[in-house]
């Protein structure tokens, strides 16, 4: 691919012409920056949303037995005086809270992968943002309505987010060429992470601050960063290269050379064939893994980090997104790594999976064993949840790109199932907490979290390295309309592909 600047037709003048993948690449990571940022500043915010009098009174004796050393940050968290309605919630609500969210999000997963490849992946993406961005606008008020109330919007943001994930795998097949496939997703998929880094400091600051009425502007703000986001999204984004306008003829080449056949053949969806197969298990079930445990960290760190170690809002929200820094940070070297490791042919593409996802896997498991031995010292604590959260940075260069190597035509509804089962664990994980802390936030209840943490991180890395593959697989093509349609030609270019 030539680089700036690019004679763009005979007729016009050299100019600094920008690759139309890479403005497709900068506005997805931006849409999926505002999808986290819009779905975790509940995590911070909850702190101060909770009455933490009437809560910490109950379960008070058992922090302060804990960490006496660490006393001093809830005090401080004590005396800070929140601007915004403050609610009675008991561990058990706040956990219901936390995951109605993923009761809505879990049931348009599979619809939004297959109406992205239906109807076309850009609006539902655009279209689902747009729906959360409204509803984290109206967040406030559904809270002052009442618990039914905030959880049924809860429900309904989550049924507009839940079809932004398949909707994103499906742009990505369409618009990353094979050697810059890792690259391209990571970028993407990272937005969310960096929408945690930035999400998650903010709105400790907005709720500790008289802004907007205190933990409110933490959703306005975001909610309002949604729908600007959409207008340039909207306006920038075409569904295929061949559709863009202003697309080079060099770069649509570039597409034309390197994509897949299957991506261009209008077939049905090979519903049986996907099910039955073992290598879409393997992701089905590192992806429910890798789930498992980001979402408890993602959802419960900052409640962790308030209980156990007693740091006050503005501290919590910083801290808990310092994971996310060097996540996102992680992923971007491993996925160049993995690319270049492609390029040169030395490693199979199922092996580069294989080992990325293992280090992405089995890393944190053992990062979150540390966790459980290492008391009340919040240094090392917060440097075993950053290396976990750093070496869980492969994933995004070992499972989650699967879906496009298995099968780009049908990547959206691929990941369509495994991130609606997967999610299934935005449900159970707030659920569990909430069981074994109800009793008192303790070290030992926590441990019991993060030892069924590490044990699911283990065993599904363990089933992914046995069963994967990352090749193109029998059923990628789907089912013909005709079976007339299908020449042996074509059948053995499809099974010479890797």
């Amino acid at each position: 691919m030539e680089r700036c600047p690019l004679r763009m037709s005979e007729f016009d003048q050299k100019q600094c012409y920008v690759p139309k993948r890479y403005i497709l690449a900068a506005l997805s990571f931006m849409g999926m920056f505002n999808v986290y940022a819009m779905r975790v500043n509940l995590s911070v915010a909850m702190v101060a949303m909770v009455n933490s009098t009437a809560s910490y009174s109950s379960n008070g004796s058992h922090a302060i037995v804990e960490c006496p050393n660490l006393i001093s940050r809830r005090q401080a968290a004590e005396s800070e005086n929140f601007i915004g309605e403050q609610y009675n919630w008991d561990a058990k609500t706040q956990g219901y809270i936390l995951g109605a969210f993923f009761y809505g999000y879990i049931i348009t997963q599979l619809p939004g992968g297959f109406f992205s490849e239906k109807f076309g992946a850009k609006w539902m993406f655009g279209g689902g943002i747009l729906v959360t961005a409204v509803l984290s606008l109206l967040t406030p008020i559904a809270a002052s309505w009442g618990t039914a109330p905030f959880i049924a919007v809860r429900v309904i943001e989550g049924l507009g987010e839940g079809v932004t994930f398949p909707a994103v795998n499906l742009m990505i097949s369409r618009w990353s060429p094979k050697l810059e496939r890792s690259r391209l997703s990571t970028i993407i998929f990272t937005g969310a992470q960096i929408g945690n880094v930035v999400s998650m400091p903010v709105s400790g600051w907005l709720s500790s601050s008289d802004v907007l009425g205190g933990w409110p502007s933490a959703f306005y703000v975001f909610g309002a960063i949604g729908c600007i986001w959409f207008l340039l999204y909207a306006v920038l984004v075409y569904e295929t290269p061949a559709e863009h306008p202003s697309i080079s003829k060099r770069e649509l080449k570039y597409f034309e050379v390197d994509r897949d056949d299957t991506t261009q053949k209008k077939a049905k969806t090979p519903w049986k064939s996907i099910f039955t197969s073992l290598p879409m298990w393997a992701v089905v079930v590192a992806h429910f893994g890798h789930n498992f445990g980001f979402l408890i960290l993602l959802t419960e760190l900052p409640t962790y980090l308030s209980t156990i170690l007693h740091f006050n809002v503005k501290d919590n929200g910083l801290l808990s997104a310092l994971p996310y820094i060097v996540q996102a940070g992680t992923a971007w070297v491993a996925s160049f790594v993995a690319d270049k490791l492609r390029r040169s042919n030395r490693l199979s593409i199922t092996s580069i999976r294989k080992i990325c996802n293992s280090i992405g896997l089995f890393g944190p498991a053992i990062c979150l064993i540390g966790v459980t031995l290492s008391g009340c010292r919040p240094q090392l604590i917060l440097t075993l949840f950053s290396l976990a959260m750093a070496l869980n940075g492969f994933v995004y260069s070992g499972f989650n790109v699967t879906h496009v190597d298995m099968s780009p035509a049908f990547a959206g509804t691929l990941f369509g199932i495994t991130n609606a089962i997967s999610n299934l664990c935005g449900i159970l994980a707030p659920m569990m907490v909430g069981f074994f802390t109800n009793d008192g936030a303790t070290i030992a209840n926590w441990s019991n979290v993060f030892y069924i943490a590490a044990a699911i991180y283990a065993i599904t890395g363990s089933f992914y390295a046995l069963f994967a593959s990352a090749e193109l697989q029998p059923w990628a093509e789907g089912e013909k309309e005709s079976s007339t349609d299908i020449s042996v030609e074509d059948s053995t270019v499809v099974d010479s592909k890797g």
